[in-house]
């Protein structure tokens, strides 16, 4: 309403002030109104200007105003949320607390207990397209990165994930240490890729995944001061490819058939050689320096001892892997087993004669959940969920499971005895709630006769012997418990 009185009041004063114009010619009338006209449009603009500037000023104000998140409780996770979805922010942590004990060890197996993980972690929807993540662990007194990444979720089902996470390799070892059926992973666990650097694509459709990805090391190990290899010994990173396929062909609410394959070039990381010789081959003292070992615990981490081995394997060009899967829920019933095999390519030199070699390992488990519940799938992780009990009183879970790994490899020049073995594992398990669980073990080990610990653990010399000889072949049994914190 002011630009208007405004500018009919400059009308009238110009209009007044051209009274002597009527008697003009009718072209310098013409000229005379254009120029009354571009008068009025310089008034009409400079009183728009301000109400321009206000209106920007408020639009800037709602852009940058605080974006209310909603907080509730969904299924055992405390969730803060905005209300159109596009902010979200949950807390993911963990605290394992393991005991065990072993009987009929010949060698000095410690009972004991410890924190197995002590995790604390943040998952974010940023934008609604953006993901993100960050999960340390605080067991053993350190500070660990486990997963550090960021993600773009904007094109139609699919993820492009950058940063430290896992490798798409492995049923049991991409499904959460929070939902597994037993206290430990099986033993093919033990060679993964795990957690690395890397940059990854996942795509997905009704019925299945595809995911791939270009990894490094893991967070932390390329620059670190004690290691020989890597950046302190002024070597390039090796990166490896990883990929993974599944696909479910029955897929109902608690009935699903899961098949998976999955596979894994990787090269080994370059350590530093030193040596007194000015005249040693530089070149061999680099092949020599790629190396690679293998190795597992007894499927318990309360005992730190190593009895399967392969030891330092030197001269390694790259290592494949490959692996299959196979998975079924029907109802409370669940069966899954993993088959897994390693091929060691070396590198031929004149100095070293060494061979190829192979070493396999697979799992089999299954489960009955006694009061009913049913392994929950998600088909675009091809991986298990949590499992939410339907009492107050909770749930209960039996399981049985057979695990081995071989890495024995006996060829006629340069053997690998880095034993063998196989578990039979008896599992019971109460889901108290969505955040609590315990978690009961009884494994049989069963070794062969290459298989030993470090010399930490041999029996304490007898008599005149002095040397600490650790005993080849060692069964025995384990009993272990898991109390599980999950929020």
């Amino acid at each position: 309403m002011r630009i208007t009185v405004t500018i009919s009041a400059a009308l009238l004063a110009l209009g007044l002030a051209a009274g002597p114009a009527w008697s003009q010619t009718p072209s310098d009338v013409d000229q005379r109104i254009q120029e009354l006209e571009k008068k009025v449009a310089e008034l009409t603009k400079e009183k728009e200007a301000p109400m321009a500037t206000l209106a920007s000023g408020a639009e800037t104000e709602r852009a940058s105003a605080p974006v209310a998140l909603a907080g509730f409780y969904d299924n055992g996770y405390l969730v803060f949320t905005s209300k159109d979805g596009a902010f979200k922010y949950w807390l993911d942590g963990r605290i394992n607390l393991d005991a065990a004990t072993y009987s009929g060890a010949e060698n000095r197996l410690a009972d004991g207990a410890e924190v197995r993980r002590a995790r604390i972690g943040i998952k974010a929807t940023l934008f609604e397209d953006w993901l993100a993540e960050l999960d340390l662990d605080f067991a053993d007194n350190e500070v660990e990165i486990k997963d550090l990444w960021v993600g773009y979720a904007g094109f139609d089902d699919s993820l492009i994930k950058l940063g430290n996470h896992k490798a798409p390799f492995g049923l049991e070892n991409l499904t959460s240490s929070k939902y597994i059926t037993f206290i430990e992973r099986g033993y093919i666990d033990a060679w993964v890729p795990d957690r690395r650097l890397g940059l990854n694509y996942s795509r997905w459709g009704e019925r299945w995944q595809a995911s791939a990805g270009l990894y490094g090391q893991a967070a932390g190990s390329f620059n670190d001061k004690d290691s020989l290899g890597g950046g302190g010994a002024g070597t390039d990173q090796e990166l490896g490819l990883v990929g993974r396929f599944t696909f479910a062909p029955i897929l109902e609410k608690d009935r699903v058939l899961h098949l998976g394959l999955a596979a894994t070039h990787m090269k080994p990381d370059v350590g530093e050689i030193t040596t007194d010789s000015e005249d040693e081959d530089i070149l061999d003292r680099v092949d020599a320096a790629r190396v690679l070992k293998l190795d597992s615990r007894a499927e318990t981490h309360v005992l730190r001892a190593k009895f399967l081995s392969t030891g330092d394997m030197k001269y390694v060009e790259s290592w494949d892997q490959i692996g299959g899967e196979l998975a079924a829920v029907y109802g409370p019933v669940s069966f899954q087993a993993e088959y897994q095999r390693t091929d060691v390519n070396r590198i031929s030199t004149p100095v070293a004669d060494y061979r190829d070699h192979s070493f396999d390992g697979y799992y089999a488990f299954v489960s009955w959940m006694v009061t009913g519940e049913h392994r929950p799938y998600s088909v675009s992780e091809g991986e298990f969920g949590r499992i939410i009990p339907k009492r107050k009183a909770g749930a209960f879970e039996l399981a049985l499971r057979y695990s081995t790994l071989d890495l024995n490899d006996i060829t006629t020049v340069d053997p690998i005895t880095g034993g063998a073995a196989e578990n039979i594992t008896l599992g019971a398990n109460w889901y108290i709630n969505a955040n609590h669980k315990i978690m009961l073990n009884v494994t049989q080990v069963d070794h062969d006769e290459y298989a030993k610990p470090g010399k930490d653990w041999a029996p304490i010399p007898a008599g005149d012997k002095t040397k600490l000889t650790p005993i080849k072949g060692d069964d025995f049994t384990i009993i272990a418990m898991r109390y599980q914190l999950a929020f």
